[in-house]
């Protein structure tokens, strides 16, 4: 076959991953209907499906080995359960139970059975799908590295061989601990206790180091610490040695190995330069160290943690710089993180930004020397490293963006000597006003463009956040300066907009108002010029829209609207002052699409339909000019999934499938124009999920849907599997396929519920769920409730009660303001519990009369949202029996019916 290249293999990959999984009619269809877009395409695919089809004949790759590569540290796959190998024997060793499954094999907990002593040890396999390929290699290596290592904070190797002759395994020492950051967080531990507990993490690494061998996977889940606090370093199974001997003895073969053990990494801890596949040296395993300290110490990830594809966060490894250790710290739930941030303040945070440099040569060596510094800030002496001045931060921007900032080089030669002027004439300025007003005039300018039009520049490549320290000096030179003119307002306004967005974006609510506060005050009135009217209507917008969505992400929601109003105020003026202009329009609509989403959240379910139908229009106008614009598809899209979802709230589901699949096409297409995008393929399952659920609410079969929205997700955990949005997303159809399944029993299905609640519990490790998926709780508790004595009616009741008190705090918090999915659930909640003490009339009516006062803290729902109001139904029932007798029962379940049938 011939050879396809890295930029070809994108766009093949996922055309590729949906043939396979088509039925061969099918696949036959959809070939052709690629092949009528792109002969050369559908050519490349045919060869490749050809291939596949010789190697599925031969056997080759019978299960998804490269969706194994992506599993957790103790994941299975749930498609294919690996083979049960409890009670063989392996050498003197009796397998017992499976402790986890990584890309290259399967680790079983087993003991010593010929009596020579007792004890448990851990028996790692090699996947036998793996057998053949260079990776039994890297597994007899493993061995080879970890028999070299001997040290208190290394797991040992015990013994090795082949099973039946042809499976290679290890035998290693067996470790009962938890990962490393489990156990910090679990017994709150402070500052000096986490860096002691890290210094035997170094010890480990230095120790591999001084032999010549690099880890080149350290994360959380490599490192357990056990009961007692012994630190326990596990998993060289990418390991590099760097004495090059392997090289020297096997030849091309090593060279080979050494080159695919180099693309095998967990993305989150990869250093730079394994991301741009450059060569390793013990300063990579320094950046994972490093990032390993700084989720211990600030509880949040260096550059993921703002991310949401695997691409992104790719690219964040390569280019965003990390913010300040101790100013992370300060804004974390975690009280023991938040409270100990002041002790990161200083030497602590420029040790960790050293070791998180992006050049290798300007980290720590080694892990010893690391370890050194973290010694002498123990000791309170001076440590090595020293803070980064302005000017290299400038300069090693400069220098990963040579591309990016190329396009604005002439403005930013422009800029510096602009500044040489200013400074040059500060000298002057108690000689001469006029040469002052010059200065002020200069600084200006330089600040304004800087902040404004350079702005524009930096946005695409997401590096507002390097304007934040100019934008503080900003404020006070434009606040210093005589009167402006209304077109320096307004490139002032803009300047101050851009501060206000990149605190906004980096979560620091309260300091982005002043410079927002600051612009709308440029910008008051009408536009003060005809031909400034498009600018200052579009800023306006801007500053408003960004001051609602402070008090919006604070949850302000009354101020978040009065915000959003102006802002669809200011872009109607607009729109009116020029009927023809297509940024108006699209203006006026996303203000409408803001607007619209505020009121569903709120329940103002008239008005937010009325703000998504007119934000319909206004785009569907702008798309008739420009068919072909992506962007401007992909926000229609968007606007149709929010109409949809309303429709779904208020009972009209027909009406709200017909609304899904109206837009499906769109996405479909444009997901087919970008198959390397995820994004893309994310939206898709995203409608697809959305159609399949409302059509299982409204009573219809929903399992070919959401099987086409499960297909979709899979494929989105495959290419990014730590993305826990996906995940989620992934269990919520998973689920909805499970309410669906037929011919189960009420046990199984409760059985089948509770892994997923387990599932569910696991996407956050020793966190809390998230508030939005208590909804999703509750379903899959009702779930387990019908079969419970499958899963433990005693443990189901404890996990009700947790829940309970999880929602009551929430509810607490703002009783008459709560949110209506929070309202919905936490009455959901109560009819369980009802329904689980239906024997005792007491506790059914208690648990009733609770629910009914959880829905006396809002008005407003009752015949307008769907859900709330059929579950006022039930507790009016189980309140009353005669309650169906009642006039307004019965007009709710009239109201109800009409809903369906509209």
């Amino acid at each position: 076959m011939d050879a396809v290249d890295r930029q070809r293999w994108m766009a093949l990959s996922p055309l590729l991953d949906e043939l396979l999984d088509l039925e061969p009619a099918a696949c036959e269809a959809r070939l052709a209907h690629i092949r009528a877009k792109d002969a050369e395409l559908a050519a490349q695919l045919q060869r490749l499906l050809g291939r596949a089809a010789e190697l599925q004949q031969q056997g080759f790759l019978s299960e998804p080995v490269a969706a194994r590569w992506q599993e957790a540290p103790g994941s299975v796959p749930d498609d294919e359960p690996p083979a049960d190998l409890t009670g063989q024997a392996i050498g003197p060793y009796v397998l017992q139970r499976q402790l986890g499954q990584g890309g290259m094999g399967t680790v079983w907990l087993a003991r010593r059975a010929d009596g020579r002593f007792e004890g448990q040890v851990a028996v790692k396999f090699l996947t036998a799908g793996l057998l053949g390929r260079g990776d039994a290699g890297r597994f007899a290596r493993e061995g080879q590295i970890l028999a070299r290592l001997s040290h208190p904070h290394i797991a040992r190797l015990l013994d090795a061989g082949l099973h039946h002759g042809e499976q290679p395994y290890l035998v290693l020492e067996y470790v009962d601990g938890q990962p490393l950051d489990v156990y910090c967080r679990q017994r709150r531990l402070d500052v000096e206790a986490r860096v002691r507990l890290f210094l035997d993490v170094l010890a480990a690494v230095a120790h591999a180091h001084a032999r010549l061998i690099l880890h080149r996977d350290l994360k959380p889940s490599n490192i357990l610490v056990t009961p007692e606090g012994a630190v326990k370093l596990l998993d060289f199974g990418i390991a590099k040695l760097l004495d090059d001997s392997a090289q020297a003895t096997h030849g091309a073969a090593a060279t080979e190995l050494t080159q695919r053990a180099g693309s095998a990494y967990t993305p989150q801890f990869a250093a730079p330069e394994q991301v741009q596949q450059a060569d390793v040296t013990t300063a990579t395993d320094v950046y994972a160290l490093g990032v390993l300290l700084y989720l211990l110490l600030g509880g949040s990830h260096p550059t993921a943690d703002d991310t949401q594809t695997q691409l992104d966060r790719l690219k964040a490894v390569v280019e965003h710089v990390p913010r300040r250790l101790s100013d992370v710290a300060a804004g974390q739930d975690d009280a023991v993180i938040a409270d100990h941030a002041r002790e990161l303040r200083g030497d602590l945070d420029t040790i960790v930004a050293k070791a998180l440099k992006k050049s290798p040569a300007e980290r720590y060596a080694n892990a010893q020397a690391l370890a050194d510094d973290l010694q002498r800030w123990l000791a309170h002496e001076p440590i090595r490293a020293r803070p980064d001045s302005r000017l290299y931060v400038l300069n090693r921007f400069v220098r990963r963006h040579r591309l990016a900032v190329a396009a604005g080089s002439a403005a930013v030669l422009a800029l510096v000597a602009l500044t040489t002027v200013s400074v040059l004439q500060a000298y002057r300025a108690e000689q001469a006003e006029q040469q002052a007003q010059a200065r002020r005039q200069q600084a200006e300018d330089v600040l304004s463009y800087m902040l404004g039009e350079f702005a524009d520049k930096l946005r695409p490549i997401g590096r507002l956040e390097l304007l934040d320290s100019v934008g503080g000096k900003a404020l006070k030179v434009l606040d210093g300066s005589d009167a402006p003119s209304p077109a320096d307002r307004l490139q002032r306004a803009k300047a101050l907009t851009v501060i206000g967005e990149v605190r906004v974006s980096k979560r620091e609510l309260e300091a982005a108002q002043e410079p927002l506060e600051a612009a709308a005050g440029l910008l008051q009135g009408d536009p003060p010029a005809a031909g400034m009217t498009a600018a200052w209507r579009k800023a306006q917008g801007a500053v408003a829209f960004w001051q609602g969505e402070v008090f919006f992400r604070q949850r302000q929601l009354e101020q978040a609207e009065t915000y959003w109003t102006r802002y669809r105020d200011v872009s109607a003026k607009w729109l009116r002052t020029e009927a023809g202009s297509a940024d108006a329009q699209l203006e006026l609509s996303y203000a409408e699409n803001s607007l619209g989403s505020l009121r569903l959240g709120q329940g103002q379910f008239a008005e937010a339909e009325r703000a998504f139908r007119h934000s319909l229009k206004l785009k569907e106008a702008v798309l008739a000019r420009r068919p072909d614009d992506p962007g401007l598809r992909s926000d229609w899209s968007d606007t149709v999934s929010w109409l949809g979802a309303l429709l779904q709230q208020t009972g009209r589901y027909e009406s709200s499938a017909k609304t899904f699949e109206r837009a499906l096409p769109s996405v479909q297409a444009l997901r087919e124009q970008h198959p390397a995008d995820l994004e893309w393929l994310k939206r898709e399952a995203s409608l697809l999920y959305q159609l399949g659920h409302v059509q299982m609410v409204a009573g219809r079969n929903a399992a070919p849907i959401l099987t086409r929205a499960k297909i979709a997700a899979d494929r989105l955990r495959q290419g990014d599997p730590a993305n826990v949005s996906w995940a989620f997303m992934a269990l919520e159809i998973d689920a909805d396929l499970l309410a669906q399944a037929p011919n189960l029993s009420s046990s199984a299905r409760a059985r089948l519920a509770s892994a997923l609640l387990e599932r569910l519990d696991g996407l956050r490790p020793g966190k809390p769920p998230l508030d939005g998926w208590l909804p999703r709780r509750i379903k899959l508790l009702d779930l387990m409730s019908a079969g419970c004595a499958a899963v433990g009616c005693e443990a189901l009741d404890e996990t009700i009660l947790r829940t309970e008190e999880r929602l009551s705090a929430m509810i607490a918090k703002r009783p008459k303001s709560v949110p209506l999915q929070t309202l919905n659930a936490a009455v959901r909640l109560q009819l369980l519990k009802a329904e689980r003490h239906a024997a005792d009339r007491a506790a059914s009516e208690a648990a009733c009369r609770q629910a009914d006062g959880l829905l006396q803290l809002r008005e407003g729902w009752l015949q307008s949202h769907a859900e709330l109001t059929h579950q006022w139904l039930q507790v009016r029932t189980c309140l009353d029996p005669r309650a169906a007798e009642r006039r307004d029962w019965l007009s709710a379940q009239d109201w109800l019916q009409r809903q369906r049938g509209s």
